[in-house]
């Protein structure tokens, strides 16, 4: 024995198994239990790894070396040594054997809100397993079970009990009994299978999420064909940890072996080798009916090659680990999340560590509830909102100019703009109250897009070869018209070349549609950027008193630096990234420089500290339009 423990080096701690000079060199013991064993079912293998896991189990109890025995060939081979390992494995065999009380005094703690629901699923309890037993015995068992549950639920009443979680129960009652059970199932509740616990089901269906991310790294053909169902056809097992779906226990107490050793996500990576390993009878069926997927893929296939599936489980889930998943799929899951917290599974956590969790995870919970009913109000009335908002907006604002005079300001020498003259009355007295009013007639607005074919070329020729400075070119005359057909040319090239960008980036065994949202994208993005960043920076220019730029000016400014986008969306569309990353990059380049040069005289007359937090606030906002140009349309 002391031969086999020599050095650590001769353990090979990995998780596919461990070395062969670490399972041979043991000496078994003499026990009355091994004595047991003698002539019963198990093999020459079986019963020297039995013999291995006991002595670990009594001595040094290395948590490395059983998670590497249960999760290879043969599991922990049988009930015995299971009794000695599993709680080893949970933790709650030695460091925290006095953190569960085991006593009665449960009975007298306030009933949990749950507990009629607890009895209603104990009734439909022990079904397939275990076999042959009268019916006093199965009610014994039961009785045991329904206990067992109220027990940890009243002792941990911020657990929410599920459909499911007595078939959880009913496996760890029946390996280690009514005495052990309660500190088991308490651990495991809190540390292992707490996101199926909370109020809400959207921590559990984070665990189906990952379905799709798993899958398309090893077989994206066969997630493509499953892609018009949702993942939900899972729930039943990763839930329930496969006890509500396999049906022989046997296998269910060799799964919950290779389960309780790993991380929690290995769950669902057993699932996605479950998926792979029915490909072609999913291609039977076609990828247009979704309810016939869920219906089969909801159903485990019989019989399982439990130990093939665990082998490929593990070869996958180092291929593939979670934080290597596409799309950010591991990060979109929350750190409270069992997910995360038992992805070391030799950390050692208590109750309290995992109470602590449940507690933030609700908190979270709330705060996303809250959101999304906020965000579903406003989806509900953004229409009629946006409208009110956007007249309230442009009454405000045409109020506030017409009160400061802004547009027709006469100390600004490039100004053009005057009262309205046309009004009926010319007098002193009655051409001032004109002047407040002529931002409600039509001529004000016709004054901005008064502009040639000719010059609106000239003003477009000026930002990609800038020579002169771009408010001496407009000269007291900025206008509208060129600003906005700018903008929605680079709208529907943007749509254009990214439409074009996606097909050439995807296989085409499958028909390509079009994704309109990128049109609605494009508008939202260059129209709001063009039309709300520049009344910001006026506003700000404002307020620290540098005036020799009026709004008009400035948005001017912006509108005809989108002209840079044109000839950058126009060649952007190439399936290499990094080409694209160049283009884009060039174009942010030139623009920016363009918007700096021009709007550095200008903040220049404000503070020095103010003037460069304001040309770092635009080169800062233009990159953020850049970077969202490229990730919408380039990606």
């Amino acid at each position: 024995m002391e031969a086999g423990r020599a050095a650590d080096g001769d353990k090979e701690r990995t998780l596919a198994g461990v070395s062969t000079k670490t399972l041979s060199s043991v000496n078994a013991p003499k026990s009355n239990t091994f004595r047991q064993w003698q002539g019963t079912a198990l093999s020459p293998a079986e019963y020297e790894k039995a013999i291995n896991i006991v002595n670990i189990c009594d001595e040094d109890q290395d948590i490395e070396i059983l998670i590497a025995l249960a999760s290879s060939q043969y599991g922990l081979v049988n009930d015995e040594v299971r009794k000695k390992a599993w709680p080893i494995l949970l933790n709650c065999g030695y460091q925290f054997k006095n953190e569960s009380d085991t006593s009665n005094s449960w009975t007298s703690l306030p009933r949990h809100k749950d507990e009629d629901q607890v009895q209603l699923d104990v009734n439909r309890s022990f079904v397939y397993y275990p076999k042959g037993e009268s019916d006093d015995r199965l009610a014994g068992r039961k009785e045991q079970l329904s206990r067992l549950i109220v027990q940890v639920l009243r002792e941990h009443p911020m657990l929410c009990y599920f459909q499911g979680y007595h078939d959880i129960v009913s496996v760890i009652l029946l390996v280690l009994g009514a005495d052990q059970a309660p500190a088991a199932i308490a651990r495991l509740s809190l540390l292992r299978i707490r996101d199926f616990m909370l109020p809400s089901l959207s921590p559990s269906l984070d665990h189906l999420r990952l379905l799709p991310a798993i899958l398309s790294t090893v077989d994206s053909e066969l997630c493509r064909h499953l892609s018009t169902t949702e993942p939900f056809f899972a729930l039943s097992a990763t839930l329930t940890l496969y006890a509500h779906d396999i049906q022989e226990y046997g296998d269910i107490a060799r799964l919950f072996d290779f389960l309780i050793a790993q991380p929690m996500v290995v769950s669902t990576y057993f699932f996605a080798v479950i998926v792979l390993s029915r490909r072609q009878e999913l291609f039977d069926i076609p990828a247009d009916e979704p309810e016939m997927l869920h219906s089969v893929l909801s159903k485990l296939p019989k019989p399982l090659d439990l130990e093939a599936l665990i082998e490929r489980t593990m070869e996958l889930f180092r291929q593939s680990p979670p934080e290597s998943l596409p799309k950010l799929a591991w990060w979109k899951i929350s750190r409270y999340s069992v997910l995360k917290t038992t992805r070391r599974p030799e950390s050692q956590q208590s109750l309290a560590d995992g109470e602590k969790m449940l507690v933030l995870q609700r908190a979270q919970l709330r705060r996303t509830e809250r959101q999304q009913q906020v965000l579903a109000r406003i989806r509900t009335y953004q229409r009629p909102a946006g409208r009110l908002g956007l007249a309230l907006l442009i009454g405000v604002l045409s109020y506030w100019l017409g009160r400061h005079g802004d547009f027709n300001d006469p100390s600004n020498p490039r100004s053009k703009i005057l009262p309205d003259s046309s009004a009926p009355f010319s007098s002193q007295s009655q051409g001032a109250v004109s002047s407040k009013r002529f931002l409600w007639t039509l001529s004000f607005y016709a004054q901005f897009f008064d502009v040639d074919t000719s010059e609106v070329l000239r003003r477009c020729y000026s930002p990609l070869y800038p020579r002169a400075p771009f408010l001496d070119v407009l000269d007291g005359n900025p206008d509208l018209y060129g600003p906005f057909w700018i903008a929605t040319t680079v709208v529907f090239i943007l749509f254009i070349t990214g439409t074009i960008s996606q097909y050439l980036s995807q296989n085409h065994d499958i028909h390509f549609e079009y994704n309109f949202s990128l049109l609605s994208g494009a508008a939202g993005l260059i129209y709001g950027y063009t039309a709300f960043v520049p009344i910001g920076l006026w506003a700000c220019l404002k307020w620290f008193g540098a005036e020799s730029a009026t709004l008009v000016e400035c948005w001017a400014l912006y509108g005809y630096a989108n002209i840079i986008w044109l000839p950058v969306a126009i060649i952007s569309w190439s399936p290499v990234s990094a080409l694209n990353y160049v283009f884009v990059a060039v174009g942010f380049a030139g623009s920016v420089f363009f918007l700096v040069r021009n709007l550095w005289p200008v903040i220049n007359a404000t503070d020095a500290k103010v003037s460069r937090v304001l040309v770092i606030a635009v080169v800062a906002l233009h990159a953020g339009l850049a970077i969202a140009i490229k990730i919408l349309f380039f990606a």
